[in-house]
């Protein structure tokens, strides 16, 4: 064999097994965050506002969260993992282990990484102080869970029940509006601009609020409908619906 040729091909090689090496796991959570998004589906749509893959930019640092669901509950904060194999971990501890058959490999406690990523939201939603957090994480059924937490860890055929199960009503439609607009404003990627614009339709995208130039979203009122900045509270601008239509 020409030696050239053999140098090529080890080249080539080379670069594919860093090519299936790098982005396999990429894959595979892409796969899984699908399988999360058409279970999240069969929610009411009424009642629950889901946005896929948001990221947001804390203080110099990326924060990507797989799922956020805004609902007259609170806000669900979903991580989901398309790992195969036994997980075993605890609620604080800073490493779960993947096993499978002798292999054994380390990662880091999604519990704890949701809390990070509830962090970060919190901050993009500091003029809330009172809103109701809930941290979900999801595997699909490729895994065996042996794990003990406090927090929901669970199979994604089981995501919809255990949301189900927070029923407490916490949130109006003004705030539920509010938040979403403001985590829209906040997110620094532009992947699934479907879920942006459907989540987004009841927005005045014409006419800016003349007080700091934020969205006017559609609210209903006690003396009806009216236009509202997506910046309340820290802006209490409003306007007559009619208003806007001349």
């Amino acid at each position: 064999m020409d030696s050239s040729f053999l140098i090529i091909f080890l080249l080539v090689l080379g670069i594919l097994f860093l090519l299936i090496k790098y982005y396999t796991p990429r894959i595979k959570g892409v796969i899984g965050e699908n399988k999360v998004s058409k279970a999240l589906k069969r929610l009411n749509s009424e009642k629950y506002i889901v946005l896929n893959n948001v990221e947001f930019r804390i203080k110099g640092s990326t924060s990507q969260i797989d799922h956020i669901i805004v609902s007259e509950y609170g806000i669900f904060v979903i991580e989901t993992k398309n790992y195969k194999g036994w997980i075993l971990g605890y609620e604080n501890d800073k490493f779960w282990i993947q096993a499978i058959y002798r292999y054994r490999r380390k990662f880091y406690n999604p519990v704890l990484q949701n809390q990070s990523h509830i962090y970060a939201l919190k901050h993009v939603l500091k003029n809330y102080k009172y809103l109701r957090y809930y941290s979900i994480i999801t595997f699909t059924k490729r895994a065996t869970l042996k794990t003990k937490t406090y927090t929901d860890v669970v199979y994604v055929n089981k995501l919809v029940k255990t949301i189900k199960r927070y029923d407490s009503f916490y949130l109006n439609e003004q705030t539920r509006n509010e938040v979403v607009a403001t985590i829209l404003n906040a997110k620094t990627n532009n992947r699934n601009k479907d879920t942006t614009r459907r989540v987004n339709s009841s927005m005045n995208k014409n006419i800016s609020c003349p007080e700091c130039g934020g969205n006017l979203i559609e609210r209903n009122g006690k003396y009806g409908i009216f236009w509202g900045c997506s910046n309340f509270p820290g802006c209490t601008y409003t306007r007559n619906k009619r208003q806007s239509s001349h």
